[in-house]
């Protein structure tokens, strides 16, 4: 723990250590001597070192955030497999808790370590050599898990609806080995789609790097346009506009028959009221749902605008701040599930706690067994010498 500790006070340091890697701008000025070509040219370069200033400002930013939010999902998420793992049985629900756990921690992971490697890079060769050959294939499995997690919150939310709706049909068509199928089915197509970051670029040999991320050239098939436009187009789809519009469809129609059911239960009495049994987890699948919803929306807006205008908007201050902003909040839905379980699922408290119950009395067997051999030690020894 303290070794861990002190590796992030280093990589926090390094935030105001590591220097910008920046080009100098006045080498590609052509020298004139007419002072009426030469006047605007001042006021360009001083916006420009002004907006590269503020960007460093925010990169920094984005990198304390995002290795902080990937602890806290490594951490976060480690406790919710735990937890799952000691549940009495396992129903579908479950099956997509642990779904999206593994992604979150997945997400935690590769987010963190791109986040590293842009400052870690120039430590040495060797350094440089490790982070340029993970790079692209980290920013490409971080995609295959957010695209995972976002068709796994679809599937949760789609089979709660279902079994609110049509429960019967529900319990005939829908089973555990179903969902983990479809989960396992939801992961692969998840990797295939993330595998076009490490097709389409690389990190050169040599290169000039620009705020403190790492230096990217594109390879033959990512100079392609039609190429790289098909990626982000199936990207876009299966990551955010397929799922997005489900859980969105899901979701209303899921309030809107809860909100009849509840009209129904009061005229009813109470033992007819207790006697009626409804979807488990469903109040923790809306709360998933809709901070996913909020979370994954900036994102999809950033890829929708690349779709449309290409790389228009980019190298703008505002721009700039609104894609830091979106990747953040993605990282953030990280770690919020299990303080949805937390406050809405009541197995998942009860189990914890009996988890932590468990280590506790463990944890008091080991000492007390610990203290009963220095305890008997010396009396056996008395006992051999008086023998």
């Amino acid at each position: 723990m303290r070794t861990l500790a002190a590796f992030y006070s280093l990589l926090f340091l390094s935030v105001h250590f590591h220097p910008l890697q920046m080009n100098e701008m006045t080498s590609y000025i052509p020298e004139t001597t007419d002072s009426a070509t030469s006047k605007p040219v001042q006021p360009i370069l001083d916006w420009v070192e002004l907006l590269l200033a503020q960007l460093a400002i925010l990169k920094d930013v984005e990198f304390i955030v995002t290795v902080t939010l990937g602890a806290l999902a490594l951490l976060g998420n480690i406790i919710v497999l735990i937890v799952t793992a000691h549940y009495k049985s396992i129903g579908i629900a479950e099956v997509y808790m642990v779904g999206l756990a593994v992604c979150d921690l997945s997400i935690g992971i590769f987010s963190s370590w791109r986040a590293i490697s842009d400052r870690v890079y120039t430590w040495s060769t060797g350094a440089f050599q490790f982070c340029a050959l993970t790079y692209w294939p980290a920013v490409g499995l971080e995609v295959a898990a957010s695209t995972t997690a976002s068709l796994i919150a679809m599937a949760l939310s789609i089979d709660r609806c279902l079994a609110l709706r049509f429960p019967i049909k529900h319990s005939e068509l829908c089973s555990v080995s179903k969902a983990k199928m479809l989960a396992l089915a939801s992961g692969l197509l998840s990797v295939i789609i993330g595998l076009n970051y490490p097709v389409r670029l690389f990190v050169p040999d040599e290169g000039t790097s620009y705020l403190n991320v790492m230096p990217t050239e594109y390879t033959l098939l990512g100079e392609d346009p039609v190429f790289s436009k098909l990626c982000r187009y199936v990207e876009f789809f299966f990551r955010f506009a397929i799922p997005l519009s489900a859980m969105i469809v899901a979701n209303t129609w899921t309030m809107t028959i809860i909100r009849k059911s509840d009209q129904f239960r009061k005229g009813m009495d109470r033992e007819a009221r207790s006697a009626m049994k409804t979807p488990k987890c469903l109040t923790m699948t809306i709360g998933l749902v809709i901070i996913f919803i909020i979370t994954q929306m900036p994102k999809a807006a950033f890829l929708l605008d690349q779709m449309i205008f290409y790389s228009e908007h980019r190298g703008t201050g505002l721009f700039e701040t609104f894609v830091i902003v979106g990747n953040l909040m993605t990282r953030f839905n990280s770690i919020v599930n299990i303080i949805v379980y937390l406050t809405l699922n009541r197995e998942f408290r009860h189990t914890l706690v009996k988890v932590l119950n468990v280590r506790k009395a463990s944890d008091i067997e080991i000492s007390s067994l610990a203290s009963l051999s220095t305890t008997n030690g010396p009396e056996k020894q008395d006992v051999a010498s008086r023998i």
